[in-house]
């Protein structure tokens, strides 16, 4: 936790150089990941070798080190998950930042001392599941990008005991965190996994029509320079800068940016990032949900950079002039657009008009490039004078060294690494000596560098006698063997408390014993459930599965709309207090009855309301028998997330699937949109695309995609979603429907 009255600046590091760019800069805290389960598999990511040379740094710099593993988890990983785990105890990180509840589950089996953050993409929006982030030793969160500061404000004011840490810089998804399943829908590339494909950066038609294309699901950067006061009075502990696929330069220069800010606040200056060359920015939700045109980057999803000059003219040799506004330098990265569209290159020499100050001539630009038009630099060629300024002392990790001896006995020398006391005696004893003892200089010379990993921080004497001496060659075998073990100590965990025979093969690595009785019922005949996603929905009469699924308007007096089949609801997304209360209200008065949740809101639903029965959705990404558990612990039922694929999941698995969906949701968005219900969106590849409101102000958005039929797996369930397109006839979805049912009853 940040210090009282300081709040954290925490940076990205996708390298090491990264690494040194946020240090340098001023970062209190840097996040990272090492080579699996990070959430951003395409950045450069950090090996073992690398995560101790991070962690040296950072304790060197008197810097917290935070780890992601805040990517979905299979139960088919578990055991590379054990590995992982493994090592980050003997790395001993500040943090594990996770997204997972069974991964949570999983390390808090382990007793581990590793505090726990919970990733944004977790999808923590406050209204419920305290309990559980408590339980699963959760002692941070990482709100959504999608909070307003008011209702930041207030979870602090509901939770002041939990840390808060929210996003201030960087780049912005359409789509809520860890509720995007566009990516995966249409490829193998999933959003939850690290490896999104980003396709609301791409351009979309409305109606098929080239001349209504947009690349209207691309948001803004987030840019909170501005509002670092109100931040700073918010209740965070961490304002969060996004990046960890962004460059050094990048991160010096918006780390150094907002460091100046948070120190002399009321004196920011949010030019300075115009040379960081973002994309167009914003100030997000930071007010509440902003207008479509306030949010969207336009044409431009790219970096924009900061205009750096204007053509005013050419000269025969081929050189371009400039009016100059930025300092443009061989090696320079520029862009400017013709007829509309975007064209780049790179500076390749510079010269200044010494007759016309502010003007220059350039070589690397094209000579047809019409007077006025405006360059912008989207990259700096040359390095930044800050790595210069790194020190190589730096990635050495300080130990403090305990010095005792008397004359006529062993010189000794204790420290302590990772909680493994550690003391080595000289193989000579101590003679008085002739002149300077010891304690005056011989020690700090000898042992201020202890091999390329290690340095002395401190050197204790208080038990070493004066006026001692020993030989040079006895202080070398010394130094020696001290460097010998203190390496081979870094490498092994801190001692763990006394715990079971069971917990020790746990938390050794060793293969999961799962009893996978209790999540089995070899005997249960399979059931299907269709939740339907439309409000208006004339044609159920004509469907007869097991349960319907029924969105929730406040009442159950739609459950007439259904003949011969038992009714369930799904609630609207909880984003609020207020959502959450008009829930509870609705509910109360009801003696029976199935709902079905989209997010944490239904852990204290169902403590406060045990008449009714809850599941949380395929979106909240139940992938593995640790969530599976956790949550049924809660009197919740989980649905399987859709990413966790049919074969890796045991046959009989009794929580229910989403093996179909007709038309798959591929999107819960709180931004606001201009796009009437009945639109659809066309994307180059002829994908389609429309939206559904679900409530309280979120935007669903679903991929015009239709099952051939329905997949039986053994006796589990089946849950499928259906959503009708704008240009579907109900009639005929019905009709389709009847058949693929009775295919699969009597498969």
């Amino acid at each position: 936790m940040a210090s009282s009255g300081k709040i954290e600046l925490l940076a990205p590091a996708g390298t090491a150089a990264c690494l040194k760019a946020a240090c340098l800069a001023g970062a209190d805290a840097i996040y990272l990941a090492g080579q699996r389960f990070g959430a951003r598999a395409f950045a450069g990511n950090f090996d073992e070798k690398g995560l101790r040379w991070a962690r040296r740094v950072t304790e060197a710099l008197d810097k917290k080190l935070y780890v992601t593993l805040n990517t979905i988890v299979f139960e088919h990983e578990f055991k590379l998950l054990e590995e992982a785990l493994d090592f980050y105890e003997v790395l001993q990180p500040d943090a594990l930042i996770i997204q997972d509840p069974g991964v949570a589950a999983l390390i808090r089996r382990r007793k581990s001392r590793i505090p726990l953050h919970l990733s944004t993409q977790a999808a923590w929006f406050g209204q419920g599941g305290r309990k559980e982030l408590a339980d699963l030793n959760i002692s941070r969160v990482i709100l959504p990008r999608e909070l307003s500061c008011e209702e930041i404000c207030d979870l602090h004011k509901a939770n002041p005991d939990l840390e808060l840490e929210a996003f201030v810089h960087g780049a912005m998804c359409y789509s809520i965190s860890g509720r995007c399943f566009w990516s995966i829908a249409l490829g193998t590339r999933s959003g939850n996994r690290g490896t999104c494909a980003q396709p609301c950066r791409r351009e979309y038609q409305l109606n098929g029509k080239p001349e209504n294309a947009s690349c209207c699901f691309s948001p803004k950067d987030l840019r909170l320079i501005s509002q670092i006061t109100q931040l700073q009075n918010s209740g965070l502990v961490s304002l969060k800068i996004e990046g960890r696929m962004k460059g050094p330069d990048y991160v010096y220069h918006t780390v150094r940016t907002y460091r100046e800010a948070l120190d002399n606040t009321g004196r920011q200056q949010p030019e300075m990032l115009d040379e960081v060359f973002s994309r167009a920015a914003s100030t997000g939700f930071f007010n509440g949900p902003a207008a479509p045109e306030e949010w969207r980057t336009g044409a431009n999803v790219g970096r924009e950079g900061a205009l750096a000059a204007v053509a005013t003219g050419k000269t025969s040799e081929g050189l371009v002039e400039l009016k100059v506004m930025q300092a443009l330098e061989p090696g320079d990265g520029v862009f400017w657009l013709e007829h509309g569209e975007r064209q780049g290159s790179r500076i390749t020499w510079v010269k200044a008009d010494r007759k016309r100050p502010g003007y220059a001539l350039v070589r690397g630009l094209p000579a047809s490039l019409q007077n006025g038009t405006e360059i912008r630099r989207s990259s700096q060629g040359g390095s930044e004078d800050w790595e210069s300024q790194w020190n190589r002392d730096w990635e050495r990790r300080p130990v403090d060294l305990f010095w005792s001896g008397h004359d006529g006995t062993p010189l000794a020398v204790e420290t302590v690494i990772n909680e493994h006391p550690l003391r080595l005696e000289t193989d000579e004893n101590l003679q008085l000596a002739m002149n300077k003892g010891l304690e005056e200089g011989p020690l700090q010379e000898k042992f201020t560098v202890l091999g390329e990993l290690f340095k002395t921080g401190r050197h204790i004497t208080a038990r070493l006698s004066k006026g001692l001496h020993i030989s040079g060659s006895a202080l070398k075998r010394l130094k020696r063997n001290l460097v010998e073990y203190i390496c081979k100590l870094e490498q092994l965990p801190p001692p763990r408390e006394k715990t079971s025979i069971a917990e020790m093969i746990i938390a050794a690595g060793e293969n999961r014993q799962v009893d996978y009785s209790q999540h089995f019922s070899p005997t249960q005949h399979p059931q299907i459930r269709l939740r339907v996603w439309n409000q208006s929905f004339p044609f159920l009469r004509d469907i007869h599965p097991d349960c319907w699924i029924l969105p929730w308007n406040g009442d159950q007096s739609r459950a007439d709309l259904v003949i011969h089949s038992k009714t369930s609801w799904w609630l609207p997304p909880v984003i609020t207090r207020q959502h959450f209360a008009t829930v509870l209200e609705q509910l109360k008065p009801l003696e029976s009855g199935e709902f079905l949740c989209f997010g944490w809101e239904a852990f204290d639903l169902a403590r406060l309301l045990p008449q009714l029965k809850f599941s949380l959705d395929w979106s909240f990404n139940t992938c593995n028998l640790a969530a599976i558990d956790f949550i049924r612990s809660r009197s919740v039922e989980p649905v399987l997330s859709r990413e966790w694929k049919d074969e890796r999941i045991p046959e009989n698995l009794t929580a229910f699937r989403t093996g179909c969906a007709w038309n798959p949701k591929v999107s819960f968005s709180r931004f606001q949109s201009d796009f009437a219900p009945g639109k659809v969106i066309q994307n180059p590849h002829n994908d389609r695309f429309f939206h559904l409101p679900v409530g309280n102000g979120i935007t669903a958005t679903f991929l015009e995609d239709i099952p051939a039929s329905l997949t039986r797996h053994g006796n589990a369930s089946l849950q499928i979603d259906i959503a009708i397109s704008p240009q579907e006839n109900p009639v005929q979805v019905a009709k389709d429907l009847n058949r693929m049912l009775a295919a699969f009853k009597t498969a």
